[in-house]
């Protein structure tokens, strides 16, 4: 009968729990039975706990299924075709296909540069599958493809985020037999990629090293500033290579893919080819720049010295004929990437190889400096051609003496025969003034100097120029903290005390002095040619200033300089093919001036120059016994 009322109990609408004193329930059972009994007033089941937990429960799920809802509604509706570009853009690749870089010629179409094929691996982290365990696995055969240890490969992998969708370097260069080797493996090595970059291979043998420069991988910071370029891409460093790189950099064709959620190629839509850099022929004449170094090379070998450097110029529109500066390096250790070995060995080289010489070496300039100072005086008629000074060897001021090289010197001496002999009295008189001659002084000696291009960088299509150094009163006081003297007027008007030159602006001066008053921009570029070869544009002559001394100035000048060679300290050269002009220079330097930098400069042929030509030897000695061997060599076969 029990059972028969439990029966009801749990089935008839108007029973209650409470006719059932000796069953006992579980928790759960009385909340069963609560929901179906229709007795709210069951005093024994009544538990309101879990009906919060199932209320709470429900509001749960109805809040993930409005957002997902709301997410759905802005990703198809809102912001449908963003959401459409980008599911497009994970199904399309766009492969890079490398446009060869411009080539460098010489002014007689030699060349001296070429692209050979370097083959690259990279890896486009989004390509990757997302399982670590399947990266592992690949990373691994990689490896054992390329013999890059696997923990690298992975570091390189995460130095980006995993849907990073450019290519990232992983091997610089790998044997075309491991390119091909990773070819047939490509299927098991999801992301990863084998390219073909073309790199430089210089031809100059090192030769031109500091003029061309090199080409590297471009950097983090480069690449901010250049947007079309990629992180395994090359860019120009230095030299030249750096100055025209929109020139020479061509237009990367491209190949557009489809690929499938494994990132495997389902089908190719469509390429565009690559546009070649454009080739840049330099004025340069490589075989003039061969005979350059090769005369240098004796001269630094009898002198027992290990750094000289030369530079010749067209003076009638500013091209540069040759840039030598020893010692050089081989630029072909840049374009693969050099070790680190390599490098720290340059740069722990004591006679700085890497340093071109000819733009950024500062030097005493000696005697070379003396004819702009005796155009100067000439242009401010401080003297005539007929001026004389009396040479006895020497002026002594109080307890100091200013000599002359000649002991006893040279006595009756005008401006041509200082310039010839290179007087030094002549040269104190004109700039500190001595007897009937009042001299320039140290702050008009300096406005004229700056006017043929001293004491700041010269306009030129390469990087890296100093401005070489002008000394004042106003400097000495607030550099040194010393008063100015009449002794340093007397060293500055020979080119010594804190006088310091270039190679490069003493061949910008000399060939304004060489053409009669024009200063041309000097230049490395002669045209832009196209990939046949065929002239795109020239590089035009462009004047920086004309006529801005007296013409008689410059005239009496070169006729100095003609004597020179004629009578005085380069006679050496008087037998040459043609006439030749020039000035030599011995400059003083190191402690207490023991050593002495070799110089000397020329111009051929004196009528009307087509070169002009920078000499020095560092640490040679004379410059007449050692740097004008050089250009006495190099003219003559020049001319010949």
């Amino acid at each position: 009968m029990k059972k028969k009322n439990v029966f009801k109990s749990l089935t008839g609408v108007n029973s209650r729990f409470t006719q059932i004193p000796t069953l006992k329930h579980s928790k759960n059972e009385r909340w069963l039975f609560g929901i179906l009994s229709a007795d709210k007033e069951a005093p024994n089941i009544e538990d309101e706990k879990p009906e919060k937990r199932f209320n709470v429960f429900m509001s749960i799920i109805a809040l993930l299924f409005l957002i997902m809802f709301g997410r759905s509604f802005w990703l198809q509706v809102i912001n449908g075709q963003d959401s459409l570009r980008m599911a497009q853009e994970n199904r399309f690749r766009v492969q890079t296909i490398r446009a060869p870089r411009g080539l460098f010629y010489d002014r007689n179409k030699i060349p001296l540069v070429k692209n050979v094929p370097n083959y690259e691996v990279t890896v486009i982290p989004n390509d990757l599958p997302r399982d670590k365990e399947e990266r592992g696995k690949i990373y691994s055969r990689l490896s054992e493809t390329i013999n890059v240890k696997a923990d690298k490969i992975k570091k390189i992998v995460e130095s980006k985020s995993d849907f990073y969708a450019q290519p990232i370097l992983v091997a610089k260069t790998v044997s075309r037999d491991t390119a091909l080797l990773f070819e047939s493996r490509q299927a098991e090595l999801r992301g990863f990629y084998v390219d073909i970059n073309p790199i430089r291979e210089y031809l100059d043998n090192g030769l031109l090293a500091h003029t061309l420069g090199y080409v590297g991988r471009i950097s983090e910071t480069e690449l901010l500033a250049n947007t079309n370029y990629l992180l395994t891409d090359y860019i120009g460093k230095s030299g030249l290579e750096k100055e025209y790189e929109s020139i020479l950099k061509g237009t990367d064709g491209k190949t557009k893919i489809e690929v499938d959620a494994r990132g495997e190629i389902i089908r190719i839509y469509g390429q565009e080819s690559p546009i070649l850099g454009d080739n840049l022929m330099l004025s340069i004449d490589f075989k003039l720049q061969k005979k350059l170094t090769e005369e240098l090379t004796k001269q630094m070998e009898k002198a027992k010295v290990e750094k000289a450097s030369a530079v010749a110029v067209n003076p009638q529109n500013g091209e540069i004929l040759a840039m030598v500066s020893l010692p050089t390096y081989n630029n072909n250790l840049f374009s693969k990437g050099i070790s680190e070995k390599d490098y720290q060995k340059l740069l722990d080289n004591k006679n700085f190889p890497l340093v071109n010489r000819v733009v950024t070496g500062e030097y005493p300039s000696g005697s070379t400096i003396k004819p702009f100072l005796a155009a100067a005086a000439l242009d401010k008629d401080t003297i005539t051609e007929k001026t004389t000074v009396n040479s006895t060897g020497g002026i002594k001021i109080g307890q100091w003496e200013f000599p002359d090289w000649k002991k006893g010197g040279h006595g009756t001496t005008n401006v041509v025969k200082a310039i010839a002999e290179s007087v030094n009295t002549f040269f104190y008189a004109i700039g500190g003034g001595y007897e009937k001659i009042t001299g320039l002084g140290p702050e008009i000696m300096k406005k004229y100097l700056e006017k043929f291009g001293f004491g700041k960088s010269i306009e030129i299509d390469i990087d890296g120029v100093a401005s070489g150094h002008l000394p004042d009163p106003e400097w000495k006081e607030s550099f040194k903290n010393e008063p100015w003297y009449l002794g340093d007027t007397y060293n500055m008007s020979i080119g010594q005390g804190d006088v310091l030159v270039t190679p490069l602006q003493l061949v910008n001066a000399l060939s304004v002095i060489a053409n009669g008053g024009t200063m041309y921009k000097l230049h490395l570029a002669k045209a832009v040619l196209d990939t046949n070869g065929k002239v795109k544009s020239e590089i035009e002559k462009e004047i920086i200033k004309k006529d801005f001394l007296k013409k008689e100035a410059i005239s009496i000048t070169r006729k100095g300089m003609r004597q020179t060679v004629v009578a005085g300290s380069a006679r050496s050269l008087a037998n040459l093919p043609v006439a030749v002009a020039g000035k030599t220079g011995t400059a003083q330097f190191g402690p207490q001036n023991s050593r002495k930098h070799a110089w000397f400069t020329a111009f051929a042929p004196y009528e009307k120059p087509t070169i002009a030509l920078v000499v020095l030897v560092e640490g040679a000695g004379e410059g007449s016994e050692y740097a004008v061997p050089v250009a006495r060599e190099t003219l003559k076969w020049y001319f010949k």
